[in-house]
């Protein structure tokens, strides 16, 4: 038997679950060009983070710029060898301008690259910028980043917990940034989902592998 997971930051651009999410969240999915507004309105502090993380984390901007995408940063591995140098590839970290890049079959592996690597399994709980993007994600497009963690309960199987939602502490911390994004009846819905965990949790019960 496998030894079970830590839990782990998954990325599934599948609008089917996106909607199951809808559903259990009890807020509509709305219409892709709703998302994408709701997206463009949230750039400025997507790039108030990466002012953080550049400032006061490290991060370093990718050249040439590529006007697709909102940003590209880059930092050295967290890990490193004996000798103090990095262990691992560089980290990276980009967003792009439009949400409808993230559902674009041509670039579904660059952006399982971003969320399944280091900067959103590891760097994500000592950075909080980087958990600030995962949280606000999650809020504008439920369902896309999910954390999944996978506990093995002997004699019954795996359980699976999935997150969809930041907790309702972290929404009403911003509450003020919130409203201005998704105005106040939005964010009303978006408060009530995130404290009641049958809304912000999935679980599911699977057979040992």
């Amino acid at each position: 038997m496998a030894p079970p997971k830590n839990a782990e930051v998954v990325f599934s651009p599948d609008v089917k679950n996106m909607d199951e999410w809808a559903k259990r969240t009890r807020m509509s999915l709305t219409t892709a060009d709703a998302l994408g507004a709701t997206y463009a309105r949230a750039h400025p502090w997507f790039e108030h983070l990466r002012n953080q993380l550049v400032h006061e984390h490290k991060w370093r901007d990718v050249s040439p710029r590529d006007s697709r995408m909102l940003f590209t940063l880059e930092n050295a591995s967290i890990w490193s060898s004996s000798s103090g140098l990095p262990a691992g590839p560089p980290l990276k970290l980009q967003l792009p301008v439009h949400a409808s890049s993230f559902f674009s079959p041509d670039r579904r592996v660059q952006w399982q690259m971003v969320f399944h690597s280091d900067t959103f399994e590891s760097v994500r709980k000592i950075c909080p910028p980087i958990a600030d993007i995962l949280f606000l994600l999650q809020c504008l497009l439920t369902g896309l980043v999910t954390v999944v963690f996978e506990e093995h309960i002997p004699g019954k199987g795996i359980y699976r917990t999935t997150r969809g939602l930041p907790s309702a502490a972290w929404v009403i911390e911003n509450q003020t940034a919130l409203v201005r994004i998704f105005g106040p009846e939005r964010f009303k819905d978006l408060h009530r989902a995130c404290a009641d965990t049958q809304s912000a949790y999935s679980l599911q019960v699977l057979p040992f592998r």
